[in-house]
């Protein structure tokens, strides 16, 4: 009887090797892509915001919403945008909410950086999940900050809607970062004061998508959030820095 032939235990051990080198080679490549990817469509959600908001407004004699209160659902104002924008673009693919990197929100064991957040359920009986973060700051109100309109002086630099944790921010610029990637992932959000928080994390790496007043998008650099005009009154000067803190230490400078 003739010998049946296969693989000596060196054979097998070598092309095991060869696998495990070509996936070292490819997995990087392929992480590489999927980021790339999910950037792209993240710019994408975020300058068809902007041109939701620039309708809206065009329809509402120029302004943004009231500043209104903070609740996701009830009144049309900046706090419920949500709710606002939702009802206002039933043609547009709702999707555009979650940013592709953030789909699972916290309750369903989602974790930050990479965590959806959801309003909670009013009278319309359902629930809006999302992952980026509006500038409180563009609502319409009497008080000098407040952006109000998109014909601003400087669109460029007045940011709508960018990444984050929660679904509004109103920062200020003496806002601390998180003191460690470990606070973020921990705590999350501050429900309170340092807003800067829901936006400053490294979701994309070092940067923040973010779309403007005059309805670009771009990435911001996570220490270009405290040079970034929240709001009329915020200050571009580099003495107001932060200190940063270890876990910030690689990111691009502001200018």
């Amino acid at each position: 009887m003739q010998k049946r032939g296969g693989f000596t235990l060196i054979e097998l051990l070598v092309v095991i090797a060869i696998i495990a080198v070509l996936m070292s080679i490819l997995m990087p490549a392929l992480n590489k892509a999927k980021l790339q990817a999910q950037d792209a469509v993240d710019k994408s959600n975020q300058h068809q915001f902007a041109l939701v908001w620039k309708f809206w407004t065009d329809e509402h004699d120029g302004y943004f919403p009231d500043r209104g209160g903070s609740d996701c659902w009830g009144s049309v104002d900046m706090g419920a945008w949500p709710y606002v924008l939702y009802d206002y673009m039933p043609s547009i693919d709702r999707s555009i909410f979650l940013c592709p990197a953030a789909t699972k929100p916290l309750a369903e064991g989602g974790r930050c950086p990479y965590a959806a957040w959801d309003c909670a359920a009013g009278t319309s009986g359902f629930t809006v999940y999302g992952s980026y973060t509006c500038n409180y700051w563009v609502a319409k109100d009497e008080d000098l900050k407040f952006w109000g309109t998109m014909s601003v002086k400087g669109a460029q630099y007045a940011p709508i809607l960018m990444c984050g944790n929660w679904k509004d921010s109103e920062p200020e610029p003496d806002d601390e970062p998180w003191a460690t990637r470990e606070d973020m992932v921990r705590d999350c959000w501050e429900q309170n004061r340092n807003e800067m928080k829901r936006v400053c994390q490294d979701r994309h790496g070092w940067f923040v998508n973010t779309n403007f007043m005059d309805m670009s998008a771009r990435r911001v650099g996570l220490k270009e959030l405290w040079v970034t005009k929240w709001h009329r009154q915020w200050p571009r000067d580099l003495n107001l820095l932060p200190d940063w803190p270890a876990w910030m230490a690689n990111c691009p400078e502001p200018f």
